[in-house]
């Protein structure tokens, strides 16, 4: 484990049984050792007993997400200690820390999106040209054009717009989502999701890493993706979404 990880002091993180299951959310407070001292000022932390195997999720904007685990050394419900750090491998990682959700969104593929862009564009040059034409002709024959008149001759261009596609996102994460739709994706698509987290719109950029068949009783296919180019302020709302609905479960889950 490399001395970064003292830059994750102060930071928000999540404790995942190792099946798992989320035991409790709380702050870094200290690295010694190879040992994390994680801290609950509310007193809340779930008891776990001595040599138990958890899952860590330290929670960063500047840094990112950094996915670990050790074994609970000491656990009271101010603090917990564990110990035997190590960082998780790609296959854990991606296997640890999804909350399941059911969130209504659209997906854009970033290259249609693009192509309208560049669409969109051409359609208003080659407006801009026609209309100075129109304006350069009505000068030389002394015409004085309207603006009613001049959307006659030259109508405005229709904006090309990205086909939008309806999705039920799934399950979530720090670093990505899984969700369903009718649509069929390719793997390493860049996709843009627009969906609402706290009542508050989120943009986020991501690339299509797993795909699968049709869901149970629906035609909806399921694909994984991991988020790009994610701003300080969309992961925080991220961070802070998952936080408070991870707390919502602590609460109705029994003490361990």
């Amino acid at each position: 484990m490399s001395a970064s990880e003292t830059s994750y002091i102060n930071s928000p993180c999540e404790i995942k049984s190792d099946e798992n299951e989320l035991l409790a959310t709380g702050i870094l407070a200290g690295y010694y050792n190879n040992e994390l001292v994680i801290r609950d000022p509310r007193g809340a932390l779930a008891l776990a007993h001595y040599n138990r195997p958890v899952k860590i999720y330290l929670h960063s904007s500047e840094l990112g997400g950094r996915e670990m685990m050790g074994k609970v050394y000491i656990s009271t419900n101010a603090f917990m200690r564990v110990k035997d750090i190590r960082l998780l491998t790609s296959r854990e990682r991606r296997d640890s820390f999804r909350l399941a959700v059911d969130l209504p969104g659209i997906a854009f593929r970033a290259n249609d999106i693009s192509r309208a862009q560049s669409i969109n564009r051409l359609r208003q040059l080659d407006y801009a040209t026609r209309v100075q034409t129109e304006q350069q002709i009505a000068a030389v024959t002394g015409e004085e054009l309207t603006e009613e008149e001049l959307d006659q001759r030259v109508p405005k261009p229709k904006i090309a717009k990205p086909i939008a596609h309806s999705i039920q996102i799934v399950d979530l994460s720090a670093g990505g989502l899984r969700f369903k739709c009718a649509e069929i994706f390719r793997l390493h698509e860049r996709l843009i999701l627009n969906f609402k987290l706290l009542n508050k719109p989120a943009e986020l950029t991501c690339l299509s890493v797993r795909t699968s068949g049709n869901c149970e009783d629906t035609h909806q296919k399921t694909t994984g993706c991991k988020f790009l180019e994610v701003s300080s302020a969309q992961n925080n709302l991220l961070c802070t979404f998952l936080l408070q609905e991870q707390g919502k479960q602590i609460k109705k889950s029994k003490r361990i």
